[in-house]
């Protein structure tokens, strides 16, 4: 008997992209209540004008004060840590001149306005905001493309695949396994 598997590349990207959060919160201290892929895709017609790709990831901080510095940069950087781990599997830079960079940009709106948010709670000036966000894309970018992290995603994205919704035990278990051999 042979196994047709049909490769989806949009829902791999996709698993990366929320591994990413889910890996990155858990290390700087959140718990992730889940994790989880739409199977939407798979009956998706293509004209209704819905994402073609989506996924979910339940990032809890627990009792914390929102309006601290400390806490604003850890949820920008779980924020960022999606179309982070997503450009890393892609092996792509964000070039805002690229044309294909809208289509790109398209995909991470909310966690794009998301990230300004938190900027904008960090420092009123605009200017600095841009750096703020500038700063946390070039630290990620280091800290994702490496072990430990870099390991970490892969095996939750791995996970996130074979369709089930992962749970904060398994999230927090990835986490201490891979930290734990650097």
């Amino acid at each position: 008997m042979e196994w047709e598997w049909e490769w989806d590349e949009e829902e791999t990207i996709t698993a990366y992209h929320e591994a990413g959060h889910a890996i990155v919160g858990c290390a700087l201290g959140a718990r992730i209540d889940s994790v989880s892929l739409s199977q939407a895709s798979q009956f998706d017609d293509g004209d209704d004008g819905l994402p073609r790709r989506f996924g979910d990831c339940m990032v809890n901080w627990g009792r914390v004060d929102p309006d601290q510095a400390w806490q604003q940069q850890r949820e920008l950087l779980t924020i960022l840590a999606g179309p982070i781990a997503e450009m890393n599997y892609r092996d792509e830079d964000f070039d805002e001149r690229d044309p294909a960079a809208s289509e790109i940009a398209a995909a991470w709106a909310m966690d794009w306005r998301q990230a300004q948010r938190c900027a904008a709670v960090l420092n009123p000036d605009p200017e600095k905001q841009g750096r703020i966000l500038r700063q946390a894309i070039a630290r990620l970018r280091i800290a994702i493309a490496n072990p430990p992290l870099w390991p970490a995603i892969a095996a939750l994205a791995d996970e996130l695949m074979i369709g089930d919704e992962i749970e904060a035990d398994r999230v927090a278990e990835l986490v201490r396994f891979w930290f734990s051999r650097t």
